[in-house]
C-alpha cells in the first residue's frame, strides 16, 4: 500500500491515479494522520499543494517521524518540504512556472532515471524553488538527480541510504513524458 498525504491540491487525485497503477493508495489528510497509517505502507508520499512548506507544520512532523522508517517521496510541495527539513532553503522563483513543460538534465546513473533515455520532459507547476546556495547545507547522501537546463534549478533528488526521493515537477502531469517510469523506478527501489 502507498500512503498519500493530502495537501488539498487539485493534483492530488491525479497523483493518486498514477500511484494506483502500482499499488493500493490510501489518502490521508495531514491533519488526521496517525503513525498507524503507515504501518502497512511501502511508500509515504507527500502530495503537491498550495503555499510553502511552512504552511504545513503537521506534514513536517509526519516527515520527521517517518524518516528512516519508511521510504518517502515528495512531489512539488512535498519535494520542497523534504529539502527544507534536510537543511535547504526554499525561495520564490524569478518566474512562476505553472503548466510549463521542461526538458530536464537528468543523471541516468541514478535510481530515479535508470533505464530511461533522453529526452525527459516534465510538467512544472511551482513558484518556489530550492535556493542553489543552500545545497551545501544538505546531507552528503542527498544527491540532486536532475535540474533545469537553463537556470540549473534542482528538480529531483534521492538519498538511497534513507530511501528519500523528491520530484519538484509533477510525474502525473500529461506534460511529463516519463512520469510512470520514474514512479516505477522509485517504487522498485522502495521495495528493495
Amino acid at each position: 500500500m502507498i500512503t498519500l498525504i493530502d495537501h488539498r491540491d487539485s493534483f492530488t487525485r491525479n497523483l493518486e491515479h498514477l500511484l494506483a497503477e502500482f499499488d493500493k493508495v490510501k489518502i490521508i489528510d495531514r491533519k488526521l494522520f496517525s503513525s498507524s497509517d503507515i504501518a502497512s505502507s511501502r511508500l509515504l508520499v507527500f502530495s503537491p499543494g498550495p503555499g510553502s512548506p511552512e504552511d504545513y507544520p503537521e506534514s513536517q512532523i509526519i516527515y520527521r517521524n517517518a524518516k528512516g522508517r519508511i521510504p518517502i517521496l515528495g512531489v512539488c510541495l512535498g519535494f520542497q518540504l523534504i529539502i527544507e527539513q534536510e537543511g535547504g532553503i526554499i525561495i520564490r522563483q524569478s518566474q512562476v512556472l505553472h503548466g510549463v513543460e521542461t526538458e530536464i538534465l537528468a543523471d541516468f546513473k541514478t535510481v530515479t532515471y535508470r533505464k530511461l533515455q533522453e529526452p525527459i520532459k516534465v510538467g512544472r507547476y511551482h513558484s518556489l524553488q530550492v535556493d542553489p546556495k543552500s545545497l551545501k547545507n544538505l546531507p552528503s547522501n542527498l544527491r540532486i538527480t536532475a535540474q533545469d537546463p537553463i537556470r540549473k534549478t534542482p528538480l529531483s533528488f534521492e538519498d538511497l541510504d534513507q530511501k528519500l526521493f523528491g520530484l519538484q515537477y509533477h510525474p502525473e502531469s500529461f506534460l511529463s513524458n516519463r512520469g510512470k517510469q520514474i514512479i516505477s523506478n522509485i517504487l522498485d527501489e522502495s521495495m528493495a
